[in-house]
């Protein structure tokens, strides 16, 4: 009877659509299909890091995502997945300000599986957004950072244009 408890919590955890990790960084979900390159800043981001500005390409499915962000050293540096075409649009973040979630729609383009829209919200309210909505609900998907994270990077597959996407949520205080 304890084996069968022990499978049962590991596939709970297993079905959670976030994953702890140590040192304040979660990975999210990736949401959208397998081609192009793979991409990931996990060993870019760190706890405590600030987010200065979000960019978003695109024009009918999502070319790049951007994020512009300051390390605790002060460093400053460009965390972007993706093509050079779309339009270019920039949310700079205000003092105190952090993005928290996420909206991906995805699809076939070409026999391939892209996203088609993206939006990211702040704790704020503020919103960016790119891409074309699609109706399909079973390939739209949202996600939430947990109470006290960020968007600290991203993760996926991108060629010319954003193939997919999943969230790496950093703690928004530094962690010791």
């Amino acid at each position: 009877m304890k084996f069968f408890y022990q499978v049962l919590a590991t596939v709970a955890l297993a079905a959670s659509a976030v994953t702890a990790l140590e040192k304040g960084i979660m990975l999210g979900q990736t949401f959208g299909g397998p081609h192009g390159d793979k991409y990931s800043d996990f060993d870019l981001v760190e706890p405590g890091q600030t987010v200065k500005a979000i960019t978003v390409r695109s024009a009918d499915r999502v070319d790049a995502v951007a994020l512009d962000i300051v390390d605790l050293t002060g460093q400053q540096s460009t965390l972007e997945h993706g093509g050079g075409g779309g339009d270019k649009n920039t949310l700079t973040l205000g003092a105190d300000e952090h993005i928290t979630g996420i909206e991906v729609h995805w699809g076939k383009y070409y026999r391939k599986t892209r996203v088609m829209f993206i939006q990211f919200t702040t704790d704020k309210g503020n919103t960016i957004k790119g891409g074309t909505p699609q109706d399909n609900t079973d390939k739209i998907a949202k996600e939430n950072a947990d109470e006290g994270y960020q968007l600290g990077g991203f993760m996926g597959f991108a060629g010319n244009e954003l193939d997919s996407v999943g969230c790496i949520w950093t703690s928004i205080e530094p962690v010791v």
